[in-house]
């Protein structure tokens, strides 16, 4: 009897104690759950991140747009939120995906890139002689890129600005407008126009940013290989050893006045890397101003 007893009893107290471990089984899935929810809302939200900055005395009554992303966290830093969601033609910036294209395709061999120039006297006097990929890039050489982006056609083009989400991904005006005027005397020549030079191509400043990190960091479209000849073809400056800026200009002629200004690229800094694209929207102005309020940015805001 007693045994049963102490049976039955034993039997009440296990139940009783399951019965609590399944109630705080159940608590901490329900709070873990939760809290798991709230991380990756957390995430998203730091991801989408964007920190309004003062740039103006950077810009001196120009009017522009800067955009960063930080590497790491995925926040923004953004000057003139209005004019950096407003796409504008690429201009000349767009020859880092040219030069990437060009040698993802195999258009551009590395090791010989040498394309002869057609005695085509142009006003800028670097473009006037046979030329390889890095010195056409340096030089900013319309021309050259002009050949490469033929060689490689408008299918593949299309493919990889689709898969970069680049601007407004409008390669319908091949050719280019024959109202861009690049330069008056000679604008009708096919060498120097194109659909990203003033054309059907458009693109903001927030989505170069976006197109240089899904490049440098994701990897997207491109092989490792590839990634690192345009990097090195993009560097610009090595500070002390400590930084690195990586970037190209752009610039566009309408109603024969510079505009459409652009400097876009990243820098490493230590730990820190940045994809950034800096636009002047303002007549007269040119790449090299827009690459020269980028670098001032750069060094007095964040190489500190």
């Amino acid at each position: 009897m007693y045994k049963n007893l102490i049976s039955e009893r034993g039997a009440e107290h296990m139940n009783k104690g399951w019965g609590k471990i399944l109630v705080i089984l159940s608590v901490s899935i329900l709070i873990s759950s939760y809290l798991f929810g709230q991380g990756i809302k957390q995430s998203k939200e730091d991801c989408n991140k964007k920190i309004f900055k003062d740039y103006d005395s950077y810009f001196k009554n120009i009017n522009g747009s800067a955009v960063f992303i930080d590497a790491d966290t995925g926040v923004y830093f953004v000057y003139n939120q209005e004019l950096s969601e407003f796409q504008t033609a690429p201009n000349s910036s767009f020859k880092i995906i040219s030069c990437l294209m060009g040698l993802e395709s195999g258009v551009i061999d590395p090791d010989n890139s040498l394309l002869e120039w057609d005695g085509t006297i142009y006003p800028v006097i670097e473009w006037n002689k046979n030329m390889e990929y890095r010195t056409a890039f340096k030089t900013s050489a319309i021309w050259y890129y002009r050949k490469v982006l033929d060689m490689i056609g408008p299918e593949y083009v299309q493919k990889v600005l689709d898969s970069l989400d680049y601007g407004n991904c409008d390669i319908s005006c091949w050719q280019g407008s024959m109202d861009n005027k690049v330069f008056p005397a000679i604008c009708t020549l096919k060498s120097i126009n194109g659909f990203w030079q003033e054309s059907s191509l458009k693109v903001s400043p927030i989505q170069q940013a976006e197109i240089m990190r899904k490049i440098f960091r994701d990897r997207i479209c491109f092989s490792e290989e590839n990634i690192q000849l345009v990097k090195e073809a993009m560097l610009i400056s090595n500070y002390n050893g400590s930084m690195s800026i990586y970037g190209k200009t752009g610039s566009g002629i309408r109603d024969e006045e510079w505009t459409d200004a652009w400097f876009t690229g990243f820098f490493e800094y230590k730990e820190m890397i940045m994809y950034f694209s800096i636009r002047l929207n303002e007549p007269g102005t040119s790449g090299q101003q827009a690459k020269e309020i980028a670098i001032d940015i750069i060094y007095n805001e964040f190489g500190r």
